[in-house]
């Protein structure tokens, strides 16, 4: 009698398991790399244009929710 059909399976989801991990892993490191090569002053510039962006998206959000009010 050969082995059961549930040890292969087992075995393959082991082995996808650690393939992800594998994965994983990889990409958190390349990601890793790819922050430590940017500058911190660029970093900072690209922080700010976000947060102006931002604001700037609420001003106009408070502006058009300002106008619905004042028409009805």
């Amino acid at each position: 009698m050969g082995p059961r059909r549930e040890v292969y399976e087992l075995e393959k989801n082991e082995l996808e398991q650690q393939y992800a991990q594998h994965s994983l892993d990889k990409d958190m490191a390349a990601a890793y790399r790819s922050s430590l090569a940017k500058d911190p002053k660029e970093h900072a510039r690209k922080l700010k244009a976000e947060n102006r962006g931002l604001l700037l998206f609420l001003v106009l959000l408070g502006v058009v929710v300002a106008v619905a009010f004042a028409i009805s």
